[in-house]
């Protein structure tokens, strides 16, 4: 995924139009602690309220946030409160509201949620989902003329909401024909004929079920046979079907490719749709192939469902999600130095801590945590086994560096895990240049290895308290003290 997400940074900006029904995400967050007297149902005591960009402005959102040139086609109420936020969010990531159309004869479409914790009780929407108007529709045709650069990307973000109708989307694809444009769908019935002609189309298997019903196909068919039949009425040049937790299949009339997802743990699937699109474009505008557009997809998804709320993920945390714990590990300095110095001029903030970390304990785990907190990127570096030895008697370390750096580097929030030889880090520190020292214990800030150099250029040293009660000492001796532990010695030494 790295050497992926690096030929996207130097591939340059690319040019997205994106189409289709904007809305707004409001999130009413509380707790619960009694039920109402009035009929039985819980009382949700609020909190705070947040806004996201949802529907075609979170894919918009998603692929300014990824780098991305964003030019935005939709249609929100004339005056209404959710509308002035929906433009205030706009303005915020800097995407222009000029392609956003304002109606008299429509509010701004709204999905308010009502969650307790993380967990929704109820989804209340505002909304109006007829055909937009005549005067409407030739306001919308004219905003993609004027911004529909030949050699683009274009998104069509369907919702039902009234605004992508079958004359618009012809519409659309001659346009592109004329200005050599690639168009992605993203479709919504009940009328699914109306995308003939677009290049790509991509429907969930719940929609794809859905086209296949209204083609009046077998039902009992694979995805990739179906899929290839719809291929053809539809004139599309590729149909790509997200199958939630299983992947992605990518169907062609001449070829099929499935991309498996990647496991995370879910917390919310708002928006992930829309994540799987913005870069299934970004990909294709930078003419990947399929298979790499797919597993950037894929991996994208698995950001945006470990994250409340609709969520714009980064290049950043694709690397992060996909990458195996030895990826993290470097023994050559100068090779991981390299790497901070692009995250620096990235403007992330790089964190240091070091140690033994030969057992890893509780109070390792709160130290890295807090660790993370001071900055963007934690390095952890380790002491090698002879500098254990040196520090700590010949019967240390217990678990050699390479399975030390293994488990480190495993632990969420680490970024990079390094090793040095030395008695302390101070070399190490020298040569990194870290923008924060972490240290556990009872330290003055001053005291600690490294506080001179840091300053130096104006970093800084953060002391975290340490976890009482819990160090590899006492584990070790904890073990080497349990009667079973003596028992089974005995027997070996009897053997």
């Amino acid at each position: 995924m790295k050497t992926l997400v690096n030929r996207l940074r130097s591939g340059g900006s690319k040019n997205l139009l994106i189409i289709g029904d904007v809305m707004l995400d409001v999130y009413h967050f509380g707790s619960v602690s009694r039920i109402s007297p009035e009929a039985p149902v819980p009382v949700l005591l609020e909190e705070r309220e947040e806004w996201s960009l949802g529907g075609a402005a979170n894919v918009a959102a998603n692929c300014q946030h990824i780098g991305c040139n964003v030019t935005l086609i939709g249609v929100i109420g004339h005056s209404d409160r959710e509308g002035a936020k929906f433009v205030e969010l706009l303005n915020e990531i800097q995407i222009s509201s000029q392609g956003i159309v304002r109606s008299t004869h429509r509010c701004t479409t709204a999905k308010k949620r009502f969650l307790a914790k993380s967990h929704q009780m109820l989804r209340m929407d505002a909304e109006v989902t007829r055909p937009l108007t005549d005067e409407e529709s030739v306001e919308v045709k004219r905003r993609i003329a004027d911004h529909m650069i030949p050699g683009s990307m274009v998104l069509v973000s369907d919702y039902a909401k009234g605004v992508i109708s079958s004359s618009l989307i012809h519409y659309i694809c001659c346009l592109a024909r004329e200005r050599a444009c690639t168009v992605l769908a993203d479709p919504k019935g009940p009328n699914f004929s109306k995308y003939e002609g677009v290049t790509f189309l991509k429907p969930n298997l719940k929609e794809f079920k859905q086209i296949v019903a209204y083609f009046n196909l077998p039902a009992d068919r694979s995805v990739e046979e179906n899929g290839r039949e719809i291929c053809h009425m539809l004139k599309l040049e590729g149909f790509i079907v997200t199958e939630g937790e299983r992947g992605i299949s990518y169907i062609t009339p001449h070829e099929y490719m499935f991309s498996p997802a990647f496991k995370r743990e879910v917390y919310d699937l708002t928006g992930a749709g829309d994540t799987v699109i913005a870069f299934l474009a970004l990909g294709l505008a930078n003419q990947f192939t399929m298979e790499d557009c797919l597993r950037l997809a894929n991996c994208a998804a698995s950001v945006a469902i470990s994250h409340v709320k609709t969520y714009a993920v980064s290049l950043d945390e694709l690397i992060d999600r996909e990458a195996e714990p030895t990826e993290k590990i470097y023994h050559d300095w100068a090779a991981l130095k390299i790497e901070l110095d692009w995250l620096r001029a990235d403007g992330k903030r790089v964190v240091f801590t070091n140690g033994c970390f030969d057992i890893v304990h509780p109070g390792h785990i709160h130290v890295l945590k807090e660790a993370k907190k001071q900055g963007d990127i934690l390095v952890v570096a380790l002491n090698t086994d002879s500098s254990i030895q040196r520090l700590k008697g010949a019967d240390r370390p217990v678990n050699v560096l390479a399975d030390r750096a293994t488990v480190i580097a495993a632990i969420g929030g680490v970024d990079f895990v390094v090793s040095f030889d030395q008695d302390t880090p101070h070399t190490l520190i020298s040569y990194l240049k870290p923008d924060v020292i972490v240290k556990g214990g009872d330290y003055k800030r001053e005291a600690v290895v490294g506080y001179d150099i840091v300053t130096s250029y104006g970093g800084t040293v953060h002391i975290v308290d340490l976890v009482q009660g819990v160090s590899t000492t006492r584990v070790i001796n904890k073990v080497s003290q349990s009667p079973k532990n003596n028992r089974y010695q005995q027997g070996v030494e009897e053997v």
